[in-house]
C-alpha cells in the first residue's frame, strides 16, 4: 500500500495521512509537553498505534494496539542507519535520510520505502510490502524523521525541540524546508 503525507506540518498539531487518491486514513497527533508522544487514530477517532520518546535518549518506543511492539533508534556515527527492535527480529533503515530516500527492510527483504516527491506540493511517499502492519511501518517512519531532526537540532542545525520533521512543521524557518 502505499501513503502520502504532506510536506508541512508540526508534531504539536494534527494531520491526516492520505492513501494515493487523497483519502485520509489516519490521523496523527503530536504531543510534545512533559512527554512526547504521537498517536495514530482512524478518522473516527479511534487510536491504532502511539509514539513515545524515552526521557534523555533519542529511542522511540513503538506501541500498537496497547502493546509494545518494536524500539527505534540511530546507530552510527553519520545517521546513515537506524534500527528498529522488534520481538520479531530487527528491522534496519538504510540509505539518504536527510533526502528522504531510504528502505526498511528484515531479514525477509525489503518491507518498505520512503522516497520525497518534488511537485507543486511536496510530498513524501511511505511504500508499504503486502502483508506488514502499515501502521507499525508508518509510525517507524516518523520515529525515525523525529530522531533524525532531534540529531540536526543536536548539531546546531535548527531542528531538535521544535517539532515537524521530514515535513517540515516546526517554528517558520527552523525546519528542514524554506
Amino acid at each position: 500500500m502505499q501513503y502520502l503525507m504532506s510536506s508541512k506540518w508540526a508534531l504539536t498539531e494534527r494531520f491526516e495521512i492520505t492513501d494515493q487518491m487523497g483519502t485520509p486514513i489516519f490521523e496523527v497527533h503530536g504531543n510534545f509537553g512533559l512527554h512526547k508522544e504521537i498517536t495514530f487514530r482512524t478518522p473516527s477517532g479511534q487510536e491504532l498505534a502511539k509514539l513515545k520518546k524515552h526521557v534523555l535518549t533519542n529511542k522511540y518506543e513503538v506501541i500498537v494496539g496497547g502493546q509494545h511492539v518494536a524500539e527505534v533508534h540511530h546507530t552510527g556515527v553519520f545517521g546513515e542507519h537506524f534500527e528498529i527492535g522488534t520481538s520479531q527480529g530487527n528491522i534496519d533503515a538504510r540509505g539518504d535520510f536527510g533526502g528522504w530516500n531510504y528502505t526498511l527492510a528484515s531479514v525477509a527483504g525489503v518491507i518498505g520505502t520512503v522516497s520525497r516527491e518534488m511537485a507543486f506540493r511536496e510530498k513524501f511517499i511511505v511504500d508499504i510490502a503486502d502483508g506488514q502492519n502499515d501502521v507499525f511501518i508508518l509510525a517507524t517512519v516518523l520515529a525515525i524523521d523525529n530522531i533524525h531532526d532531534e540529531r540536526r537540532g543536536d548539531q546546531g542545525m535548527g531542528g531538535g525541540m521544535l517539532g515537524g520533521g521530514m515535513l517540515g512543521g516546526g517554528m517558520p524557518g527552523m525546519g528542514r524546508f524554506p
